[in-house]
């Protein structure tokens, strides 16, 4: 069966939604914006059970949760392709393993999950294949391009704003690897440490204590930024 997984629905720009907050407070991060959905879970049960509307309720799926999956893989990877072949990746492997489902959590940690898994294979994959002039590339241009906000016209201030970004993008990028997932997941995502820790299959203390040190790091690498 071939399966077509992108709706015709375009994806939301990451522009709309890439910018970091400098430095947040963990304890005033955002909720989760989905909770337990007994809607994703018949969702999923139907690309499970297979039938006549599998291939509908996989373009469901990815409509619900495809926007936000491109946005985890873009903050750790900064690179718009990459992110949407590595959301399609989730999806493939989805409707793949769909006969072993089982609702033993909700669906977007399940989802989530996958997209760890398939992040940690990407990064080793990376470091066998590393390119310089790949990584510069457009990277710069593109990272700018994604991460500019509306300005108020004044060549100066525009300067700032893009020196600023950059350095929080360096920050962020300097940070251990399991510091900047759990960071990732809690500043952008909104995940609390608890569905963070069953994402990543770590206990939720060893996330507290990975966000703990990743603050502690972005706080004490922008401490100019803060103060100015």
């Amino acid at each position: 069966m071939t399966l077509n997984l992108w709706p015709a629905a375009t994806l939301t720009p990451i522009a709309m939604t890439a910018a970091l907050p400098i430095v947040p407070d963990p304890e005033a991060l955002p909720s989760a914006p989905r909770g337990m959905s007994d809607n994703d879970h018949r969702l999923m049960e139907r690309i499970r059970d297979g039938g006549d509307d599998v291939q509908a309720a996989m373009v469901e799926l990815v409509e619900r949760f495809q926007n936000e999956l491109v946005g985890f893989f873009y903050h750790l990877c900064w690179d718009q392709l990459v992110a949407e072949e590595l959301v399609q990746d989730v999806f493939v492997n989805v409707f793949r393993s769909r006969a072993r489902y089982q609702p033993t959590a909700k669906v977007r940690t399940f989802l989530y999950r996958i997209a760890h898994n398939l992040w940690i294979d990407h990064i080793r994959r990376r470091k066998h294949h590393l390119s310089l002039d790949a990584e510069m590339g457009e990277r710069s241009l593109r990272l700018m391009d994604v991460l500019r906000a509306p300005g108020d016209g004044d060549p100066e201030n525009a300067n700032r704003d893009a020196t600023v970004r950059t350095r929080i993008q360096d920050a962020v990028d300097a940070l251990p690897e399991g510091q900047r997932e759990v960071f990732v997941l809690a500043n952008n995502h909104g995940m609390k440490y608890q569905e963070i820790g069953e994402v990543l299959g770590i206990p939720e203390g060893t996330v507290k204590s990975r966000m703990h040190n990743a603050v502690r790091c972005l706080r004490d690498d922008l401490q100019d930024l803060l103060e100015s």
